[in-house]
């Protein structure tokens, strides 16, 4: 249980991907030998896009693998550095706290309108967005109290 909890953001962006791969190539086979396409196929590989990206995101943020551009908080002495960071950590808790709101309420709104061919409501590819600021926020929250405690946080450099 606890492998699934540390990986959740990575099983779901995976799932995604792989839903959105094989709706693209059943996409591109049934143009190429029916000569139409299949239009649900656009829905479904538009919403693993959707999955895929925000939790996407969310793997990134957990590791610290988003750019940043430091060059004047590096050259921040140490405890002004550490300020730097409590505030930083502070301010993307309370904006995503704030998207959580706006992701929550565009997803209850786009209930009543439903996808083309599916005819799903678009709630169900809106709340992608809300569900990875929840994420967002958690990790915020826990990157801040780490901050406020002094623990250096690991960084996972792309390089």
């Amino acid at each position: 249980m606890k492998w699934f909890i540390q990986h959740f953001e990575k099983l779901i962006s995976s799932f995604a991907f792989a839903v959105m791969l094989i709706m693209v190539i059943i996409n591109v086979i049934s143009r190429y030998f029916f000569g139409h396409s299949f239009s649900y196929t656009e829905e479904i590989a538009f919403m693993g896009f959707t999955y895929c990206v925000f939790f996407g995101v969310c793997i990134l943020y957990k590791n610290h693998a988003l750019i940043a551009i430091d060059v004047i908080v590096d050259r921040l002495p140490p405890h002004a550095r550490h300020a730097a960071k409590i505030f930083n950590f502070a301010l993307l808790t309370i904006a995503n706290m704030y998207f959580i709101y706006l992701s929550t309420k565009l997803s209850i709104g786009a209930w009543v309108r439903p996808t083309a061919a599916l005819r799903i409501p678009y709630t169900f590819i809106d709340m992608s967005a809300a569900a990875a600021f929840v994420l967002l926020t958690l990790y915020s929250a826990r990157f801040l109290i780490d901050a406020v405690r002094g623990k250096e946080a690991a960084s996972t450099t792309p390089e």
